[in-house]
C-alpha cells in the first residue's frame, strides 16, 4: 500500500558518498585516516550541518565503534547517513551553509569567500584546489557560485 508520502531513502548515492569522501579527506588534516572531534565538526559545518561540541562529542561516542576517540570513513558515512536520510528541512540548513559562505550578502560565492571558509575551518587548500571547488559548482563560469548554482549542486547530489 502506498501513501502520500516520498518514501524515504535507506541508501546514499554514489554522488553523495563521494562528497563524504571528499570532505573527509579534506578535514582529515594529519592523513591518518580517522577525523578527531574537532575535525568532524569543521566538516559537518562545511556540509551544512551545525552541530556543537556537546553534539558533536555524543556522535563520536556513539558511532566509535573501535572506542578510538575518532572517526574513520565508514564510521563518519554512517554517521552522515543518518544525518542526511533524517526526515527534516535539509534545505534550511543548506542555506545556512550558503549564508556562511556568503558573509557578505552578496548573493555569490567567489575564490575570495571560499579561501576565508577554508582558512576560518583551520584547512590548508592550496589555491588550485580552492578553485576547483569553484569551477565545479559555477554552472554559468562566472567565476562566482550564486545561490541558484549551489542549491542545484546539492538537489543533484540529492542533499536536498
Amino acid at each position: 500500500m502506498q501513501n502520500n508520502k516520498k518514501a524515504k531513502r535507506t541508501k546514499l548515492t554514489k554522488e553523495q558518498i563521494d562528497v563524504l569522501q571528499q570532505a573527509f579527506t579534506l578535514f582529515d588534516t594529519d592523513k591518518s585516516g580517522s577525523i578527531d572531534e574537532s575535525e568532524l565538526r569543521n566538516a559537518m559545518k562545511a556540509l551544512g550541518f551545525n552541530a556543537s561540541k556537546e553534539e558533536v562529542q555524543k556522535m563520536v561516542e556513539q558511532i566509535d565503534r573501535d572506542g578510538s576517540g575518532t572517526i574513520e570513513f565508514q564510521e563518519f558515512v554512517e554517521m552522515m547517513k543518518k544525518k542526511m536520510l533524517e526526515d527534516k528541512n535539509v534545505e534550511v540548513e543548506i542555506e545556512k551553509a550558503f549564508n556562511y559562505f556568503d558573509d557578505d550578502n552578496e548573493g555569490a560565492i567567489d575564490l575570495e569567500k571560499l579561501r576565508r571558509v577554508a582558512a576560518d575551518l583551520g584547512e590548508e587548500c592550496d589555491e588550485q584546489t580552492l578553485k576547483d571547488m569553484i569551477y565545479a559548482a559555477d554552472l554559468d563560469q562566472d567565476g562566482k557560485v550564486s545561490k541558484d548554482e549551489f542549491m542545484m549542486v546539492m538537489r543533484k547530489m540529492k542533499l536536498i
